[in-house]
């Protein structure tokens, strides 16, 4: 998390004048000191005011919006924004990573094995709205499925560039173009070729400029793999983990590496192995390995309670709302930004998710999760059954 300065504070701390009556001090005071008296200085006086839209307005924009909102942040990776930040990243050889469209395998299954099938480019795949979002992926080109093939892999891609699309399995599971002919679609495990991706945000572009100075010795140390691996779409510098002492012997090290959604593609996995062992990012004699995180599976229970006078519609939205928050949480989504989201090597509180929910959901009125909190070690939590139960009006 990247430090906030107020620059404003700092420069009235130092003796910057930030204030109307600031600035006017310190010109009557170098008015006084050059043996000068000025008599008509009421606020109503109208050479008062026309001295104060002359000097004392341009002033304190100069010191409040310029210096302070703009140039001081400017002037640090650590609270520099937008172009000013990629300015900084300019300097040490990094630009913005731009959006990226997810691309994987959808299994389309057959009603007949025995049945030749196309599968025409432009066929629309897509979820339920159980995430409280409905997600679209579409055919890239025409695909046949001969006869004697059940089942078949068809390479799709997301309608729209995030990271949002890099869905765990089962998700995209409806057919909005029917396929005449086809019994059913699905997203199996490890389905993700290309990993989608959002325009990199301020914090994740910072991370790597600051990781780009630790590492620009080259010595082989955690921040040089970081910033390597950083580099690629959809993978920001604070989510790997690094596992020292020697995992598999002198000179070994392991990076975990994590998707803010979704699991992480073998694919990807591979592609990093190779840019690190193959390409020649690697130090004499290290032996660094990139893994995916291993997924720790939970079962989440829960039960909860609804303010009186709620309709039915009121009532089902909100069981949909909990959970495609709870979802979010354990990383199945990338809505709901203010649910905090599940980490290695911290303590997932269900406390912290409750009270998250009851500032989202007004019509909530008490619920009680029967899981405990889930601590992790160098695994992510990820949900192994959902289970949510309506206990009606709260007593």
């Amino acid at each position: 998390m990247r430090p906030s300065v107020n620059f404003e504070k700092l420069l009235s701390e130092q003796g910057m004048p930030t204030t109307s009556d600031g600035v006017v001090a310190l010109l009557e005071a170098d008015v006084t000191a050059a043996n000068s008296i000025i008599s008509n200085n009421s606020a109503m006086s109208p050479f008062w005011r026309l001295f104060s839209a002359c000097v004392v307005t341009p002033v304190l924009w100069l010191i409040k919006t310029l210096l302070a909102s703009h140039v001081l942040p400017a002037m640090f990776a650590a609270t520099a924004t937008q172009k000013y930040l990629e300015l900084k990243a300019w300097d040490v050889g990094l630009t913005r990573k731009a959006a990226v469209k997810t691309r994987g395998n959808i299994v389309f299954t057959k009603q007949d094995v025995n049945a030749p099938i196309v599968v025409a480019a432009g066929t629309i795949i897509k979820t339920d709205s159980t995430l409280g979002a409905v997600y679209r992926v579409t055919v890239l080109e025409n695909t046949l499925i001969p006869a004697g093939t059940l089942s078949a892999q068809v390479l799709c891609e997301a309608l729209e560039a995030g990271a949002g699309y890099n869905l765990p399995a089962g998700f995209f599971n409806i057919m909005q173009d029917v396929v005449p002919g086809i019994d059913s679609v699905t997203n199996a495990a490890n389905w993700i070729t290309v990993s989608g991706a959002d325009v990199e945000t301020d914090e994740a572009l910072a991370l790597r400029i600051r990781d780009k100075f630790a590492s620009v010795g080259n010595y082989h140390i955690d921040a040089v793999y970081r910033a390597a691996i950083a580099s690629f779409a959809g993978i920001r510098s604070d989510l790997l983990f690094f596992e020292h002492n020697a995992p598999r012997g002198p000179g070994t090290a392991n990076c975990f590496v994590m998707m803010p959604v979704g699991e992480t593609p073998s694919s990807l996995i591979d592609s990093i192995n190779d840019y690190i062992t193959n390409q020649g990012y690697h130090g004499h004699g290290d032996d660094l390995l990139a893994i995916a995180i291993p997924a720790a599976p939970a079962d989440i229970e829960l039960e909860f309670w609804h303010r009186e006078n709620l309709s039915v519609e009121e009532i089902a939205a909100l069981e949909d709302g909990i959970e495609a928050r709870v979802r979010a949480a354990f990383r199945e989504s990338d809505l709901y930004p203010e649910i905090t989201r599940t980490l290695p090597q911290s303590v997932f509180a269900f406390s912290q998710l409750v009270q998250e929910l009851h500032s989202a959901l007004p019509g909530l009125k008490s619920i009680r999760f029967t899981t405990e909190d889930i601590e992790s070690a160098l695994v992510l939590p990820r949900i192994d059954s959902l289970t949510i139960t309506n206990n009606g009006v709260a007593p």
